[in-house]
């Protein structure tokens, strides 16, 4: 299998990002997610879209931060803690245009930093929290890319619920 190239990564950041914008397009759906071990449970859309708005900023500048200091810095953090809860709580208490509009510009804010990422970026190895020694191409199809992934996929299944 060829190995990942930049432009790769950001077209499935793209993909993702796109298909995200079009269900939104439609409105928030309704109802809260299910408990599964890789969704946090009980969470409507709107604290769903709060995560990933909340997930792009700080990925995205924890990553900055890491390839400003390589070897320095533990890329990564522990699960919701209280200050990350306090923020997707607080994000989610903006009207539904509002929050929309800033996980776009989060989303985009994101592809800018990604298109922006030379080669050398891609195979630098970093150090996660959770995974230890890892190239940055690997934490961004991981930690950026599949993870919104899994939140796209779990508000298309709130969309399926009856009443959304």
């Amino acid at each position: 299998m060829a190995e990942a190239t930049g432009s790769d990564l950001l077209f499935e950041f793209d993909l993702i990002s796109e298909e995200l914008v079009e269900l939104l397009e439609a409105g928030l759906p309704r109802g809260r997610s299910r408990t599964n071990g890789t969704h946090h449970e009980g969470w409507d859309s709107k604290q769903i879209v709060a995560h990933m708005a909340e997930w792009c900023e700080f990925w995205r500048n924890d990553l900055e931060d890491g390839l400003r200091r390589p070897g320095s810095r533990v890329l990564g953090r522990s699960p919701l803690g209280e200050e990350r809860s306090r923020r997707i709580e607080m994000l989610s208490t903006l009207t539904t245009p509002d929050l929309i509009d800033r996980l776009t510009l989060e989303i985009g804010k994101t592809a800018g930093f990604l298109a922006a990422l030379e080669p050398s970026d891609l195979n630098l190895t970093v150090t996660h929290l959770s995974d230890g020694q890892i190239t940055v191409r690997d934490l961004i199809s991981k930690h950026l890319i599949a993870h919104l992934g899994e939140h796209l996929a779990q508000l298309k299944e709130l969309e399926l619920l009856p009443g959304s």
